[in-house]
């Protein structure tokens, strides 16, 4: 079972950040199709991935039912499979920041056309109609503005990549100490029975040694003294 999930989270390691460095800057008109194509090719395969993560899940889910330690061994599926899902999320994350870096570019891109195929109105008309309004940010103004978000949202990005490591770590360590206690309880549980079945034993043996019958045990749980 871990084998499968081992295997899954490498495929998305190696997947994910790939696409997301297409779009870092603008692409040529030549290649903005196939990045598309490729783009919509990766949604499609973190589809598929988070149907194959659900239906491992209810597979192993049911695997554990099979098992002594139910309740430990349901944990780690479902541990496994949250941050499965995480993995897939941040890589839906990195696609979307890419597509918002296309578009910026695109639209810098059309006004920098605009502004070179604009006509060159006179000075007098252009002063007249531009009393008390703002003056239109130029290109370079434009660029600079796109940079800074870029720069806004790659750090974003950074943050919840450092927090989503940050929160599988500490599910692993939760995990880990759950299933530690959990066989330390079922150690313990096992030493006291055993421990009561040898008192009980000796007891029975000690008494027959006296050349007594022994007497039959009601069950603990019935709450009623010996006959």
């Amino acid at each position: 079972m871990k084998n499968v999930w081992a295997v899954w989270g490498l495929a998305s390691l190696i997947a994910g950040p790939a696409l997301a460095q297409s779009a870092a800057s603008a692409l040529p008109e030549s290649r903005h199709s196939a990045v598309q194509a490729e783009r919509r090719a990766e949604r499609e395969r973190i589809h598929q991935e988070r149907q194959a993560v659900a239906a491992t899940r209810a597979r192993d889910e049911t695997a554990c039912y099979r098992r002594f330690a139910v309740e430990g061994c349901l944990r780690d599926v479902r541990t496994l499979a949250r941050n499965a899902e995480l993995q897939l999320r941040a890589r839906e994350l990195q696609l979307n920041d890419a597509e918002r870096k296309e578009k910026a570019a695109e639209r810098l891109r059309s006004i920098e056309e605009k502004q070179r195929v604009a006509p060159d109105r006179s000075q007098p008309q252009g002063s007249a109609r531009g009393v008390g309004r703002p003056a239109p940010a130029s290109v370079e103004d434009l660029r600079t503005q796109h940079q800074r978000q870029a720069q806004q949202r790659a750090q974003q990005q950074r943050a919840r990549q450092q927090s989503i490591a940050a929160k599988q770590a500490q599910q692993a360590r939760e995990s880990t100490e759950r299933a530690a206690a959990a066989r330390a309880r079922h150690a313990a549980n096992m030493k006291s029975a055993q421990e009561r079945r040898e008192r009980l034993q000796k007891a029975q043996a000690e008494s027959t040694a006296a050349g007594h019958k022994p007497a039959a045990s009601l069950p603990a749980s019935s709450g009623l003294p010996p006959v």
